[in-house]
């Protein structure tokens, strides 16, 4: 970024950690670069391969981008699945081309025995290689067939060797895209959670449609922090770095059961709120008598998710969130005398704020959250 004059340049010493910074967290830049080194070196190795197969170069280097992925375990296994289907679709090719050679009814049958035959759910994502192959080995090596097959398998698989080299000497390890994804969900779930306590700061409830507004959409962020923090876990696997860095990553799926369960516990609330609260009821269950306590009770939550550092909240808004916490206990139980309404809501409220709680809080401390004895409990439900 251009200095624009308004304070201190930033200094040399500081350019180093940034580029390693913007390198962590976006690992397909490494891919990009180990991509195109092994493609390299697939390239200049294809060189001094004799024999038929030596007319058909372009297939190494395309082998090597084929065994290029994120983690070393996607690699080989993109790699072999890719290069069975290649294989597979030879094999079919070499069938059809038996019956005669290319023709509309040689290139029909090659092409829909491929795709049954990609359908193989082995092949994962490679399955289009089957019928592709085919095609390929049917019509581009009508002439040589067993040459071209021996130049179009062999030297993607020897590709594929040469990527799975260059990947396995760089091994990635992306625990910084899987932290980036940890923190997003958890800023989603504060905000769905100031989002709750603002609908109830207000005089009268919101409207169906007025909750609605407040709801937000969690499960595509909830499933793109589950792939991260699968990815990285897969990353570990026959990665020569994985020790180096494995108490990071078990922090990580540590971190990552946490906010499981914190999802289920928010929707929970969202869920409990705007189907009773609502300003086309009546009576509401939390009325203007408990919203103020509950309002407060769930925005101390949210801070004490966002305040998260590791795997616990930081003391003070903890602190903060049980203080808040307790006031509504305290409110709930005014209410209590002085009312014949059912309390289930305001419970239930108690109890998943009490259980985030206990997620956010050190080993230790999480026994101050369990549950009351049964003469101290919130209102029966």
């Amino acid at each position: 970024m251009q200095h624009d004059g308004s304070g201190p340049r930033p200094s040399p010493r500081l350019l180093p950690a940034r580029a390693r910074r913007v390198w962590a967290r976006h690992p397909r830049l490494g891919m990009a670069v180990k991509a195109a080194v092994a493609a390299s070196l697939a390239w200049a190795l294809v060189q001094l391969v004799p024999g038929p197969a030596a007319d058909y170069p372009y297939y190494a280097p395309l082998g090597a981008l084929i065994a290029t992925s994120t983690t070393l375990t996607g690699s080989a296994r993109e790699a072999a699945q890719a290069v069975t289907a290649i294989s597979l679709g030879a094999a079919v090719a070499l069938a059809a081309d038996a019956l005669g050679g290319p023709s509309l009814l040689t290139i029909a049958l090659a092409v829909a025995v491929g795709v049954l035959v990609g359908s193989w759910s082995r092949l994962g994502g490679s399955k289009s290689w089957v019928p592709t192959s085919a095609l390929f080995v049917l019509i581009i090596g009508d002439t040589n067939p067993t040459g071209y097959v021996l130049g179009f398998a062999g030297l993607t698989l020897l590709g594929a060797l040469v990527g799975l080299a260059v990947t396995a000497a760089f091994p990635p390890l992306p625990l910084a895209p899987a932290q980036a994804q940890l923190q997003l969900l958890r800023d989603r779930l504060a905000d769905q959670l100031d989002d709750l306590a603002g609908g109830l700061q207000q005089e009268h409830p919101p409207t169906a449609e007025g909750w609605q507004k407040r709801i937000r959409t969690i499960d595509p962020v909830l499933a793109s922090m589950r792939a991260a923090v699968g990815q990285t876990r897969e990353a570990q696997r026959g990665n020569r770095r994985a020790r180096r860095y494995a108490q990071d990553a078990e922090q990580q799926l540590r971190q990552a059961r946490t906010l499981e369960r914190l999802t289920l516990l928010v929707e929970e609330l969202t869920d409990v709120l705007t189907d009773s609260e609502r300003a086309e009821f009546e009576q509401v269950p939390l009325g203007p008598a408990l919203r103020p306590a509950a309002a407060r009770t769930l925005s101390a939550l949210g801070e004490a998710l966002r305040s998260v550092d590791a795997e616990t909240a930081d003391q003070g808004s903890l602190r903060e969130a049980e203080e808040a916490l307790q006031q509504f206990r305290d409110e709930v139980r005014r209410t209590r005398t002085t009312t014949q309404d059912d309390l289930f809501v305001a419970g239930s409220v108690i109890d998943a704020v009490r259980r985030g709680l206990m997620s956010l809080s050190p080993p230790a401390a999480a026994a101050a959250h369990s549950p009351e004895p049964p003469d101290r409990a919130e209102p029966s439900r």
